[in-house]
């Protein structure tokens, strides 16, 4: 790569034993983080985990049922690959959560290994690779993808688009007609697990234009860019299919911009001190005219031009920026969906920040170090395992939906939807007096949201205050005129209907 970093002798690309350890040390370490996961549970509400408990497609492995998850959208999606994988688990464990999580988590560690079969020879240095590849493996931002059964389609989705990274890298070395055929049908693997791969041709020109510069060409990315636009056309059906493609954030492009800068910056927050994660983020509509997004846009635009304008002073700057923005380019809402921001999109990000991170270690040992590689040594192992505590100790937060929605409401203390999917969370565990408490406050936070106005009203008729559950139901059905559900409450709560039952 143009200006690669020095690398001292001896630790180019260590030799095979070495590397075997690397492997092995990836996948314990990777295992280890997140072992408390074994312990979780589905989560359906608000984290579509549902699509598992509600998909009978996925619960006999039949000819009919493979042709059903191939030729359907579901939900929203189109991921037939990450369907198979949840039919095979589901032949092996039906519905207990434990064996779902045991197969994300030895998916991640699959992934992380395929990250440092990738960077071995990107960086010239198995060492810098490990690194990479641990932080990619534990950095806490991870624990969505890997926690939630349903993002099985993040997890299989990066391994394979690793491996057609490695794949690439191969038929750059050896020209072989093989290793190319092998890359693509990787990434038609990789796209119907989830179409969040569709930049991948993008990143290909940018390794080539870093790596192999005097090979560069567009015709060879030709097939690529076609799976790539096959995939964003299926995605962009599945969410249509559904109505969940929406205006811009803010009604304008120009809001629209400003808030998807902000939440990049944020983005780049959640890496360096991933603290203040949530499962779930929310903005007030105030925040479109907040200042701060101005500073953002001016920020992202920024770095953008001034990496570009010093690619050759600062090459790994460079590949590391925009490798990083091609990765959350799909998850940024160029296409306006439902959710602004989640960790789980950041997930291949992770990679790049990694490598730009490890980099920065050894650069730092030329700089202060008289002890050769003390950063990636010391330094970097010590941040390794920082991250992997605070990943082990996020699994708790994802237990179940309870544990989940109360930390988006200890993160959106303010937020009514927050509150309100904390109270139906209750609900749903037969915890009434806290859901009510929490469905009183979404309530008073705004009464223009509909759902806790109709599980307030479901609380209130099964503690026997029929009064106060007629006046709830009769709020949601003003904001959801002609809704089934509260109709059909508003119905059972009638004096004629109680008259009945008691009769009964």
């Amino acid at each position: 790569m143009r200006g690669r970093i020095a690398i001292e002798a001896g630790d180019a690309l260590g030799g095979r034993q070495i590397r075997a350890l690397h492997v092995v040390l990836i996948v314990v370490l990777t295992g280890v983080t997140y072992w408390p996961t074994l312990q979780n549970g589905f989560l359906p509400l608000g984290f579509d985990d549902g699509l598992i408990l509600d998909t009978l497609a996925i619960r006999a492995l039949s000819w009919g049922n493979l042709y059903t998850l191939l030729t359907e959208f579901n939900q929203a999606h189109y991921v037939p690959l990450t369907l198979l994988s949840l039919a095979v688990d589901f032949r092996l464990w039906e519905l207990d959560p434990f064996g779902y999580h045991v197969t994300n988590v030895a998916l991640q560690a699959l992934t992380a290994v395929l990250a440092y079969g990738f960077a071995v020879p990107l960086l010239g240095s198995a060492r810098l690779a490990l690194c990479a590849a641990l932080i990619f493996a534990v950095h806490p931002v991870q624990m969505e993808a890997v926690s939630l059964a349903v993002q099985r389609k993040t997890l299989l989705s990066g391994a394979l688009f690793f491996l057609t990274l490695i794949l690439y890298q191969a038929w750059c070395r050896s020209a072989s007609r093989w290793t190319y055929v092998g890359a693509l049908a990787a990434y038609v693997a990789a796209a119907l697990a989830k179409p969040a791969v569709v930049t991948l041709p993008l990143f290909l020109l940018l390794y080539d234009y870093m790596v192999r510069p005097e090979r560069m060409r567009l015709v060879d990315k030709v097939p690529f860019f076609a799976v790539a636009g096959a995939a964003a056309l299926a995605a962009m059906g599945a969410h249509a299919a559904v109505g969940a493609l929406h205006p811009p954030h803010g009604g304008t492009w120009v809001a629209h911009a400003l808030m998807m800068s902000r939440v990049l910056l944020e983005y780049v927050d959640a890496l360096l001190v991933p603290i203040h994660l949530a499962p779930a983020y929310y903005y007030p509509r105030a925040m479109v005219d907040a200042p701060f997004n101005v500073i953002a846009l001016g920020a992202v635009v920024g770095c953008a031009v001034a990496v570009t304008y010093k690619r050759r002073d600062y090459p790994w700057s460079f590949f590391c920026f925009w490798w990083f923005v091609l990765s959350v380019l799909p998850e940024s809402n160029i296409v306006p969906l439902a959710q602004l921001r989640a960790d789980r999109f950041l997930y291949l990000a992770v990679m790049p920040f990694a490598v730009w991170l490890v980099i920065g270690c050894a650069r730092l040992d030329r700089l202060i170090s008289r002890v050769p590689s003390a950063g990636t040594r010391l330094l970097a192992p010590a941040l390794i395992g920082l991250l992997a505590m605070v990943c082990y100790g996020s699994a708790a937060v994802w237990r179940n939906d309870v544990s989940a929605w109360r930390r988006v409401v200890d993160r959106h203390p303010w937020c009514a939807v927050a509150h309100g999917m904390l109270g139906r969370a209750f609900y749903e565990q037969g915890d009434l007096p806290r859901a009510e408490v929490m469905l009183v406050e979404a309530v008073r936070l705004s009464g223009r949201v509909p759902d806790p106005h109709l599980y307030l009203a479901r609380v209130y008729a099964e503690r026997g205050r029929r009064d106060l559950a007629q006046a709830a139901v009769h709020r949601y059905l003003e904001l959801e005129p002609n809704d089934v559900e509260g109709l059909q409450l508003l119905a059972a709560l009638s004096p004629t209907a109680v008259t009945q039952t008691e009769m009964r």
